[in-house]
């Protein structure tokens, strides 16, 4: 009988310690899902559905780098302003100190260089940004010239339009397409609006969103026209967005309507901290240790520090959506991360990919390969995977 007792003890004790260990690896989501106004907002708690699973992280598998420190010319770049991919998967790479585009195929090859120093029809003096149209023309807009060129694939000039706006100014943070329009992700002379609709001939149709402040309307104001933040459009012309110095909410659209808002809890309550100076001399005095970013206008100089920004959103074919994100740890030391959220807006994980790098991420491709500047010693781009 002591035997047989035994034995149903060590079966208890087993039963439990396996119903404790799948308790624990299958926890459930402890966030919540409200309507407010017309909007689902999701809060997600601080940790993700996934943290409680074995072996469940996101990593980063590297794919091909392109550019080098020494080497052939068509390989050494002065300074990346973007890149683009078109659907065969050639790759466009935008150099603004040399006013260039070069093209490679998706092995890396160098294939041919497009546009030079100039303001003729298909020369540059600023390129800023660069797309592919949905007919894989490479569009380039000049931020200096205020323009956009548009080339074939093989490199061939199609056009350039006039100055976008006769009567203000554009600085584009991100070009889309929707429905055979142009959308401009970014600033529109002393409009508050994030996007902006340009037609096939780019004329502007409509404006829309309103940028939200954060802390310093003031400063905020001054940011719009560097990065607005970060957007993704769909191809049935909804889009994802959320802000540069991010709040921890990325918003999600239907239309022109937002639909629904992910929000996750975090030790990070403020994502940056901003100093006004109107005095250049005191700005001058102040050590570069105290700040990490500086903006100049209007007689005003901001000096500030960041404490979590958002470089990259993405949608992901299985409706997974990813946030690259940089945190400050400390004083010297930088986190490079992902939040993955599920389609319901649920956090999945979020994972720390580096230390001390800073990736200005550019575009996902077809194979949602991603695609982002590196400049660490030399310019280049650096082109990776996500494995969870």
């Amino acid at each position: 009988m002591g035997t047989m007792m035994n034995k149903m003890k060590i079966v208890s004790i087993l039963l439990l310690i396996f119903v404790v260990s799948c308790s624990k690896n299958h926890q459930k989501w402890q966030g919540t899902i409200e309507e407010k106004n017309g909007v689902t907002i999701v809060k997600n708690p601080q940790e993700g559905i996934w943290d409680t699973k074995e072996n469940k992280d996101i990593t980063m598998v590297k794919k091909i780098q392109i550019g080098k420190e020494d080497g052939p010319e068509e390989y050494l770049f002065g300074y990346i302003s973007d890149a683009a991919v078109n659907s065969k998967g050639d790759i466009y790479i935008a150099d603004r100190q040399l006013n260039e585009i070069r093209k490679f195929n998706k092995k890396g090859e160098h294939l041919l260089t497009i546009g030079r120093l100039g303001q003729g029809p298909g020369e540059f003096q600023n390129i800023h940004i660069i797309s592919v149209s949905p007919q894989d023309h490479l569009l380039a807009f000049d931020n200096m010239l205020e323009r956009i060129s548009v080339f074939k694939d093989n490199g061939e000039h199609l056009k350039t339009t006039k100055k976008l706006l006769k009567d203000t100014w554009v600085t584009p943070s991100k070009i889309f397409h929707s429905k055979g329009n142009y959308i401009i992700f970014g600033h529109l002379g002393n409009s508050l609006k994030i996007f902006h609709e340009f037609d096939r001939e780019w004329n502007i149709l409509e404006s829309y969103i309103d940028y939200e402040f954060i802390d310093n309307k003031e400063f905020e104001e001054r940011q719009l026209g560097f990065n607005p933040g970060n957007a993704f459009f769909k191809q049935d012309g909804d889009f994802l967005y959320t802000k540069y110095f991010y709040d921890n909410q990325i918003f999600i659209y239907s239309g022109k309507t937002c639909e629904k808002i992910l929000r996750r809890k975090s030790d990070i309550k403020k994502p940056y901290d901003v100093r006004v100076f109107h005095d250049m001399e005191k700005a001058k005095n102040v050590p570069d240790s105290e700040y990490d970013f500086g903006s100049y206008g209007k007689g005003i100089i901001f000096l500030g520090v960041s404490y979590q920004c958002s470089l990259g959103l993405y949608q992901l074919s299985n409706g997974y959506i990813v946030n690259f994100i940089r945190i400050r740890k400390s004083k010297d030391l930088f986190e490079f991360g992902v939040e993955m959220y599920g389609p319901e807006g649920k956090l999945l994980k979020y994972s720390k990919l580096g230390e001390n790098i800073y990736y200005d991420m550019c575009c996902m491709d077809s194979h949602e390969h991603f695609y982002a500047i590196e400049r660490k010693d030399y310019n280049k781009i650096f082109i990776f995977r996500l494995e969870y």
